[in-house]
């Protein structure tokens, strides 16, 4: 079992997103457990890089999914995860210390957490009355 788990409440009833959102809860574990053995620094960077990969695809089908089904706030959704991904790359630049860690897999666990339940969690429902699942 890993340190970060998958919290079922974040679960906001379209499958395909729910699975991609553990998934992300899951390359954030594995990025604090790959930092906890060899080399930190490294493993750091290779995290965030993965992280960036990952989210960029999941941003892509969110919004492709919200755009598809006519979703009315889909581009303050859209401007919030150019947002994340700027901040990403500012965390990225910067020197991988012990302390930009720490800032960096806070800010991955709270904004991802933030962002499930208040900005995915508004578009739900819109999706459900849709019929998406």
């Amino acid at each position: 079992m890993g340190i970060i788990c998958w919290d079922g409440s974040l679960k906001i009833g379209v499958d395909a997103v729910d699975a991609q959102h553990r998934h992300l809860f899951e390359i954030i574990d594995h990025l604090l457990e790959r930092m906890t053995t060899g080399n930190p620094s490294a493993a750091l960077m290779d995290g965030l890089d993965s992280m960036r990969t990952y989210a960029r695809f999941h941003f892509d089908a969110e919004e492709r999914l919200l755009d598809m089904h006519g979703y009315p706030d889909r581009e303050a959704h859209r401007q919030a995860h150019r947002e994340f991904l700027e901040n990403l790359d500012r965390l990225t630049a910067q020197e991988p210390t012990p302390e930009m860690a720490h800032q960096a897999l806070g800010f991955l666990l709270s904004w991802y957490a933030k962002h499930i339940q208040t900005e995915d969690g508004r578009y739900a429902p819109f999706l459900a009355e849709a019929g998406v699942r």
